[in-house]
């Protein structure tokens, strides 16, 4: 079990992005308008037609999917971060070259997951709209819930693959997912507690215009690298103190 707090996480975070910040800022809003930009082209106008609405989740779901590489990018902008490497906003590129069909199944992951636990919540929406029913509506709302926290433990799960992917080019996708799975054993609370000390300065962002939000982001996501970090040491450090006691034996 890990012995850092969230406190020291965030501390090192805040200490490994300190004079980085504009380079961070300038990747996360790029990354922003790259999707954006892909979902703007690759969306159907809907006309409350269902077909319409099932293409529609189609193109999203594949679009999604293959935002897996900028996933990748962003992980291994924020990994040369945490390690000290020099960083640049061209970094989120870098899923590009590095083993992009291993991101995409990583994220497929991710992204099907969340179809699946959302695409009841979202027929109940589309008829509700349609008829208007209130009964519909609270039915979402119960479902909508349910697949949250769905996907926060699916998030939890598998949330190290991606760095996993820089650590470990070699392995295969399926051995990065069961990886991040098995070093997730006992520490998804952890990692949940650390996202949500983020929720004050989240509110804090949207009260005072959102500009900070930019910042936010930027801290958050370096402090959940180095949970990586911290992570990857720590079982570092087990295996080879089971194999000095191997030796001793």
């Amino acid at each position: 079990m890990s012995t850092i707090s969230t406190a020291q996480l965030k501390a090192i975070a805040k200490e490994r992005a300190l004079d980085r910040y504009g380079t961070l800022i300038f990747a996360n809003i790029l990354i922003f308008i790259i999707q954006v930009l892909i979902s703007g082209i690759t969306t159907v106008a809907s006309y409350g037609n269902i077909l319409i609405f099932i293409i529609n989740q189609f193109i999203n779901l594949i679009v999604s999917i293959l935002l897996g590489i900028l996933a990748s990018g962003k992980a291994y902008l924020y990994m040369n971060l945490v390690y000290s490497q020099t960083i640049s906003a061209s970094d989120i590129f870098f899923g590009l070259k590095q083993q992009p069909q291993k991101a995409v199944v990583i994220q497929s992951v991710f992204v099907i997951a969340n179809y699946l636990v959302t695409l009841p919540s979202s027929l109940i929406l589309f008829y509700a709209d349609q008829t208007s029913s209130i009964d519909l509506y609270l039915t979402n709302i119960i479902i909508l819930i349910a697949g949250i926290v769905i996907n926060i433990f699916i998030y939890l799960m598998y949330s190290q693959a991606f760095f996993l992917l820089h650590d470990f080019p070699d392995r295969s996708a399926l051995e990065l997912l069961k990886t991040s799975r098995r070093l997730m054993q006992g520490r998804k609370g952890k990692l949940f507690l650390l996202q949500l000390s983020f929720v004050p300065l989240y509110i804090f962002g949207i009260i005072t215009l959102f500009v900070p939000l930019l910042w936010i982001s930027v801290y958050r996501y370096a402090s959940v690298a180095v949970f990586y970090q911290n992570l990857i040491s720590e079982a570092a450090n087990v295996s080879s103190s089971k194999e000095e006691q191997n030796g001793l034996n």
